[in-house]
């Protein structure tokens, strides 16, 4: 066996054990690849000369050796109270694998088993959750991924406020890639724009011809743009880094749905 290995590492001239990196893929550590090139290089060792050929410290090399022993890609045996290691048929790479798929199909099992749980707790949270805050697009994506989540087929949401906002470009790509998320999902969506924006003609377009898309426009500037949906009240103020303030409470949804109802009398189709 050593004398195999021993030709295999005069052959890797040509293709050289760097190769053996992209075990990094299927979990193995920095350590346990060059322990286990240099097992492959040099066959059956001791601890010393082991840890001399793969540069790891003496104090680790146990450990390292231990774990590649658990996965059955090393060997070790005592000789005269010395202890000795070989590097397995890499056909164990496979069994590893195979070992690591079982691993996994268990840690799945847990994980849905102790789910139902944990979305309680969650929820429970949620629910105690009054109001939070979301930064930047990315926090504006969290709240319009959520609604279009929370919402069914015939739901209704409320928009007042819509505006251009600072970052034009960023806001026509964002409330039409979510928009028609929502259009497709068959929300309702009531939006009370504001005037500047019946000009916006990349944004409104859409808005004009959706199926589930009812528009409206006031003269009146607003400074923020509300959003309603569920027993959700979210105020985005569209900045350059939006900010958005989402608080889960029906009665301020409500309250918020009141003025909504009033501009959406005096605003003009």
């Amino acid at each position: 066996m050593q004398d195999y290995f021993r030709k295999v590492y005069i052959s890797s001239k040509e293709l050289p054990f760097m190769a053996l990196d992209q075990l990094r893929q299927i979990g193995l550590t920095e350590g346990e690849i060059s322990v286990y090139e240099a097992l492959l290089i040099i066959g059956e060792c001791t601890k010393t000369k082991l840890a001399k050929e793969s540069g790891i410290s003496p104090s680790n090399i146990y450990d390292v050796t231990n774990r590649l022993v658990e996965k059955g890609l090393i060997s070790k045996l005592e000789k005269n109270g010395i202890l000795h290691f070989s590097p397995a048929n890499p056909n164990k790479l496979k069994l590893f694998l195979e070992q690591k798929k079982r691993e996994i199909e268990k840690e799945e099992s847990i994980v849905s088993n102790i789910l139902p749980t944990l979305l309680a707790e969650y929820q429970n949270v949620k629910d105690n959750s009054n109001v939070e805050v979301f930064q930047g697009w990315n926090g504006m994506k969290t709240i319009f991924e959520d609604m279009i989540e929370d919402c069914k087929r015939n739901d209704r949401c409320y928009v007042f406020g819509a505006s251009k906002g600072e970052s034009e470009e960023s806001a026509d790509r964002f409330f039409l890639k979510y928009s028609e998320q929502r259009e497709k999902r068959g929300i309702i969506t009531d939006i009370v724009f504001n005037e500047e924006l019946r000009r916006r003609k990349k944004r409104i377009d859409f808005f004009l011809k959706a199926k589930n898309h009812n528009v409206r426009f006031f003269m009146q500037s607003t400074p923020a743009e509300i959003m309603l949906y569920k027993d959700k009240a979210c105020i985005l103020i569209l900045t350059k880094e939006p900010l958005v303030i989402r608080i889960t409470s029906k009665e301020v949804m409500e309250s918020f749905k009141q003025y909504f109802d009033v501009m959406w009398q005096l605003a003009k189709p």
